[in-house]
């Protein structure tokens, strides 16, 4: 009797320990952990698609579409469903390293939320995706935006590229995901929370293959909403007409602008790459041949190479002078003979020019003039007027990797030379040569000093209702005489190959000495003298003198700006 109580309270203790337990799970699992179980296997049932927006339009000036985007096909991947097999036959299909979309899928948090491996892939490659569909497991293919460069390379540098967004970089920008394209350089980059555009979501509901049964009503979808449209200053039909006459040259830039309020029509570089390459990814041999450092097409040559600037640098110098009382529009020195000495060291000219005054030296671009004219006035003057004409700093142009130049000062040559730098650097400095470098765009930017009597304007890409500019306290005599050395320049002087029959155009050559091979031609200038409504730098690498390559180059780029604009014509 005892032995059967005994065995009764060990059987009834057991079946309340069993009983307290299934009821602690169950209240675990229907009450404490209810919400998260739920949650797993609505992310088991219910996918959470992302529909891509689209990202904002890029114009020129007349509204011509600069950057747009077209539809193309993606592949992704729910790494909760994908198998080895499936992943095996995808990257055989894409040419993708298994290793890579093996990585891709672990890198994503959520098991259930489709990864995006590869973008705009060819119609071949689909048509055997959709023949194997079947057998692929998680993989899915789907159509999205995908961004767009008509214009291929003529815009490159300044609209930049976009291109898939890291892992690292999403540390940083949490309102993206893995498959986001993000703007590398360029407009796209700058203006990217202004073009980018904000994703949109539906919700479908999935078998345990991931097949697609319908969307699901008790979720709300969230409509994708694209991004805005962008309208710039430049000019589509002008750039390509640039794009034509400088075809014959390996590596150039041209810029052309409005003087008077900062629109840039042309910011055009050369060689350039094609932007769309970007959107699939770069391949090895690609990827080289863009970071080729001898023709560096990924370098945008009008605002970050840096040249000495030649004899464009001689209306600044005279104007300095001129400026600080120091001479007045009639001074001469020792005439020109070809050659002039600092001691036993000899300083050429170009040309023999005879005495010479101060418009004439500009006219006739005479270095001996001006080494005597940079001598007189000296470093102090020379570095502090060249940094007022915005040398040696940014233009604040909105673009990224602007480069500041160099403006070569006292302190700067001492600690190069040492104490003992002589007058023959000045000489260098006076002509354009030796250290001091600038880049076309800083060049540009000085001159629309004299374009506009001392107001140095602030270039821009985008459309703003107001100019920004800089306005300096100069001489007007001072700015007028040079005015005049620049109207004789394209008139009688060394850029009189920049010359055209109905506008008169201003402007100055320069030929910058290059040690690695042929000199750089330069010519800066804006047109008409009055009121002026474009100003062209143009350098030519490798080129030879500024006169017979840059300026009938500029010429043609003002000559096609006023034939657009019914005002000059084609003979």
């Amino acid at each position: 009797m005892e032995e059967g109580l005994k065995r009764f309270k060990t059987l009834r203790t057991a079946l309340i320990i069993c009983f307290s337990l299934i009821l602690f799970f169950t209240l675990k699992l229907q009450i404490f952990e209810g919400k998260k179980y739920y949650r797993l296997s609505e992310e088991n049932r219910i996918k959470k698609k992302y529909l891509t927006s689209q990202r904002g339009k890029i114009f020129d000036r007349n509204n011509r579409e600069i950057a747009n985007t077209r539809p193309g096909f993606y592949v992704s991947v729910i790494p909760a469903l994908v198998d080895t097999a499936s992943i095996e036959k995808i990257s055989k299909i894409l040419n993708i390293k298994r290793e890579k979309i093996t990585t891709r899928i672990m890198s994503e948090k959520n098991p259930f939320l489709s990864t995006k491996i590869a973008h705009d892939i060819s119609f071949q490659q689909l048509s055997m995706i959709e023949e194997e569909i079947e057998d692929l497991r998680g993989i899915e293919v789907g159509v999205e935006p995908v961004r767009n460069y008509p214009y291929k390379d003529l815009f490159c540098h300044v609209l930049g590229y976009v291109a898939e967004i890291t892992k690292e970089e999403l540390k940083n920008y949490k309102e993206y995901k893995l498959g986001d394209y993000i703007g590398r350089t360029g407009l796209e980059k700058v203006y990217e929370n202004h073009l980018k555009g904000r994703d949109g979501i539906e919700y479908i509901e999935v078998d345990v293959y991931g097949r697609e049964l319908g969307k699901v009503g008790e979720y709300r979808p969230l409509p994708a909403q694209s991004g805005k449209d962008l309208f710039t200053t430049l000019d589509a039909e002008l750039t390509e007409s640039t794009s034509v006459f400088l075809s014959n040259f390996k590596k150039a830039s041209a810029i052309a602008l409005n003087p008077q309020n900062g629109e840039v029509y042309v910011l055009y570089s050369k060689p350039g790459f094609d932007p769309n390459l970007f959107i699939k990814g770069l391949n090895e041999q690609q990827w080289q041949t863009l970071n080729n450092p001898v023709e560096a097409p990924l370098i945008n040559r009008a605002i970050m190479s840096l040249y000495p600037i030649g004899s464009t640098v001689k209306p600044i110098i005279a104007l300095a002078a001129l400026d600080a009382g120091l001479i007045n529009p009639d001074k001469t020195f020792i005439p020109c003979k070809g050659v002039f000495y600092l001691g036993r060291r000899p300083f050429k000219c170009w040309k023999t020019h005879g005495q010479l005054r101060l418009v004439d030296a500009i006219i006739h671009s005479c270095d001996i003039y001006f080494y005597q004219l940079g001598r007189m006035i000296g470093i102090d003057i020379i570095s502090q007027y060249l940094v007022r004409f915005g040398f040696g700093k940014t233009t604040d142009i909105d673009l990224t990797e602007e480069n500041k130049g160099l403006v070569p000062d006292r302190k700067y040559l001492e600690n190069k030379y040492g104490k003992n730098w002589t007058e023959g650097h000045i000489f260098n400095i006076s002509i354009g040569q030796g250290d001091l470098l600038a880049t076309p765009l800083q060049l540009a930017c000085a001159y629309t000093l004299f374009a506009n009597n001392g107001n140095i304007i602030i270039p821009h890409l985008i459309k703003k209702d107001k100019a920004e500019s800089r306005q300096l306290v100069l001489s007007p005599r001072a700015i007028e005489t040079i005015q005049q050395g620049l109207r004789g320049v394209v008139s009688t002087g060394t850029g009189i190959l920049a010359q055209l029959e109905t506008v008169d155009v201003c402007g100055k050559t320069g030929t910058a000495e290059n040690p690695h091979g042929e000199d750089h031609s330069i010519f800066v200038g804006y047109a008409p003298p009055e009121n002026p409504e474009i100003l062209v730098c143009v350098v030519v690498e490798n080129a030879g003198h500024g006169g017979s390559v840059a300026a009938p180059i500029a010429g043609k780029i003002i000559k096609t700006f006023f034939v657009n604009k019914g005002i000059a014509s084609y003979k």
